[in-house]
């Protein structure tokens, strides 16, 4: 097996199983159909990189879910798609938009949402 395979085999077995990190989440793409996926959702208060020394970005969060199109997402829609998740663990689901892609690689795609 080549790097990236495994990585995105890695990423869908461990990372994105929910007997481990993951938790379901519903994804809508910008004019599509909402899908159940799994996702590793960071709910803790995102500190800006430097720009403003003290400042925190609130009403944010950070969710990392599997580039693919079966178990994942295979395009995204920074501003256009949604994404429905508790805000707080136990609570309702809330909707969120796609704010930008923080990080991609053959296995994972690295979200920020805003609400």
């Amino acid at each position: 097996m080549a790097f990236k395979s495994d990585l995105a085999q890695d990423a869908a077995k461990t990372f994105l199983n929910s007997d481990e990190f993951a938790e379901d989440i519903t994804y809508t793409p910008k004019g599509g159909v909402a899908k159940v996926i799994k996702a590793v959702v960071n709910r803790k208060r995102i500190d800006p990189a430097c720009e403003v020394a003290g400042r925190i970005l609130i009403n944010q969060c950070e969710i990392f879910i599997a580039n693919d199109a079966a178990s994942g997402i295979a395009s995204i829609n920074k501003g256009g798609d949604l994404v429905s998740l508790v805000e707080v663990i136990g609570g309702t689901q809330i909707d969120w938009i796609v704010a930008d892609i923080l990080s991609q690689d053959e296995g994972v795609w690295q979200l920020l949402l805003q609400k």
